[in-house]
């Protein structure tokens, strides 16, 4: 049977942001499953960087692809949602603004104050910020305390800032394939560049090209082309996009692309009309400024000391954007500073994409997980 979900609206109607600006802001949001008369089944469910709220099921029987993780959430799926709430919220700045089933604000909205989208006058946001507007949709609901939240790499991100930030408010988080201090390495990988890419487009113009008849569209695809290289692995590009020996124009031509480079950008190509790139840009940056030690003076510990949640992190053994090696040194410091943390390494040879595409890979551990604990 099709889990059914429909998307739903939360209006903020003054957030105020961490950088001190106070904006009406708007959350789109779906659930998965009965909330019970206690109002304490819930699970919280954080998308990754490029996703939204919907992580399951479908909005009718006749739509081609389900949520991103329906492999795990659903009727007597790992997530039951026959014993589980599950509900899942459009991030602030979402990359897919365009996308007539994302409710998001950001630089693509309308500016109430001046009838012009924001562009970048729009506040650079935090996770906290988007925390905080998950937390403000859950009490509207009459939601105090979750049995669990998780998520896949900014969703895994998202899981950890609420643990640290309302250590008493949820019993576990499953944090997969993400780390609690965003890596130097990945952050210029994919999202350092991603950014210097508008920055050179003179179509960007400098946040400004809303109303242009000219759109940056060349450097939003070559920032979806550098996150999707970096999330994947190289086998796994070695396997999808083939050398092919038959080539003729870009041994004559230096600019002519060969047939797997024109193979990669059309796949990227069909998937960037629904995507802004000043959002896309706002998201890089609110991924790369992200520590959740970072009002705790810088330290870790401090931070990590108050976490309260049992937590069961999933790393990919080949993932290059947030390693095992950090996912280990996190869950034995949660532990040597008297927490419960455990981790549970997949094995998949798509990198970091595995925690996102490959959920057969975890769905069991995630499933005893939440059984014993929540």
């Amino acid at each position: 049977m099709t889990l059914i979900t429909k998307k739903q609206v939360f209006t903020i109607d003054n957030f105020q942001f961490e950088s001190g600006r106070s904006l009406p802001v708007q959350v789109g949001y779906e659930t998965f499953g009965t909330l019970n008369a206690a109002k304490d089944n819930v699970i919280l469910v954080a998308h990754y960087f490029s996703a939204n709220s919907h992580c399951a099921g479908k909005y009718a029987e006749t739509d081609e692809a389900s949520g991103y993780w329906d492999g795990l959430i659903g009727p007597a799926k790992a997530v039951d949602t026959n014993r589980y709430f599950v509900i899942s919220c459009d991030n602030l700045c979402n990359c897919s603004a365009k996308s007539p089933t994302v409710y998001t604000t950001g630089p693509y909205t309308v500016n109430p104050q001046t009838g012009k989208r924001y562009g970048l006058d729009f506040p650079v946001p935090t996770i906290l910020d988007v925390v905080r507007t998950q937390k403000l949709l859950l009490e509207s609901l009459g939601i105090t305390h979750l049995k669990a939240i998780m998520g896949p790499s900014a969703g895994g991100i998202i899981s950890y800032e609420w643990a640290v930030q309302y250590p008493d408010w949820m019993d576990a988080i499953i944090p997969v394939i993400a780390t609690v201090r965003h890596p130097s390495y990945t952050s210029f990988l994919v999202l350092q560049h991603g950014i210097r890419a508008a920055m050179l487009d003179p179509k960007w113009n400098g946040g400004d090209y809303y109303d242009k008849p000219e759109q940056p569209e060349e450097s939003l695809h070559l920032a979806l082309q550098i996150m999707n290289v970096g999330a994947h692995s190289a086998d796994f590009y070695e396997r999808t996009y083939k050398r092919n020996s038959a080539d003729v124009d870009c041994y004559q031509d230096v600019l002519a692309m060969s047939s797997s480079e024109k193979e990669l950008y059309d796949m990227i190509a069909g998937r960037s009309s629904m995507v802004d790139l000043n959002h896309w840009i706002y998201t890089c940056r609110m991924a790369m400024n992200h520590d959740v030690a970072r009002h705790f003076g810088g330290d870790l510990d401090v931070a990590l000391a108050r976490i309260r949640a049992r937590v069961l992190a999933i790393p990919c053994g080949t993932d290059v954007m947030h390693p095992v090696s950090f996912n280990r040194w996190i869950v034995d410091r949660i532990t040597w500073l008297g927490g419960s943390a455990e981790m549970y390494v997949i094995d998949s040879d798509i990198g970091h994409m595995a925690g996102i595409l490959q959920t057969h890979l975890f769905d069991r551990k995630v499933k005893d997980f939440l059984l014993r604990y929540c």
